[in-house]
């Protein structure tokens, strides 16, 4: 990377020559985020299922469990439809949905951890920070930016110098611009301090050379 030049990052694994836009990688991140916003508004819905199940056959009207969770699976129906289809309402809905999940399986690893069931902490505590890192995308100016499609990035203007590229970060999506020959395993994000490139990535490409 040259001096504090600004550019985008080659995503760990991820040929420079495969990463042609900024608009390129939202697609990608977008994509997956409501994969997995349709997976956490699933969970939410089951649980709130059985929870009702739970407290409302003790009145006696475990019919009304099947009605009063209709409501959640709609609304979550709806926020999922309005974010894959990048409608502005439900930027922060979904945002709101998967931060419940992450706490949701918090929760879980915690009680699994505690129960002694580490298979299931691990597997819970693995869900737990993609959510997170899902929901941190949300306060990135620039996946926001290309989520409401506000215009172009301004960084994309940037002259780039004889050697440099433009690529996107895989953690926070910010943009930089960087020379592929001269990146190594020890390289960060400047905005997010992540890894730009992983070791087998850098390790792989020496041997191409």
């Amino acid at each position: 990377m040259t001096g504090d030049r600004g550019g985008e990052i080659i995503p760990a694994g991820i040929a420079p020559s495969k990463i042609t836009s900024t608009q390129n990688t939202f697609a990608r991140v977008h994509r997956g985020t409501a994969f997995i916003l349709a997976i956490d508004t699933l969970i939410i819905v089951i649980f709130l299922s059985s929870l009702f199940d739970a407290y409302l056959v003790e009145f006696g009207a475990p019919q009304l469990a099947q009605v009063i969770v209709i409501i959640p699976a709609i609304l979550g129906g709806l926020v999922w439809t309005g974010y894959r289809r990048q409608k502005g309402w439900s930027y922060w809905p979904a945002a709101g949905i998967i931060s419940l999940a992450a706490l949701f399986f918090a929760l879980l690893t915690i009680y699994d951890l505690l129960t002694g069931s580490y298979l299931f902490a691990i597997l819970l505590g693995w869900a737990t920070f993609g959510s997170v890192r899902r929901v941190r995308f949300h306060f990135h100016p620039g996946y926001k930016a290309a989520f409401f499609e506000e215009g172009e990035d301004d960084s994309m203007d940037l002259e780039l110098e004889e050697g440099e590229m433009f690529a996107a970060c895989s953690s926070c999506l910010a943009v930089l611009a960087i020379r592929p020959n001269m990146l190594s395993s020890d390289d960060r994000c400047p905005h997010c301090n992540n890894k730009l490139v992983s070791e087998q990535t850098a390790a792989k490409y020496r041997e191409e050379e």
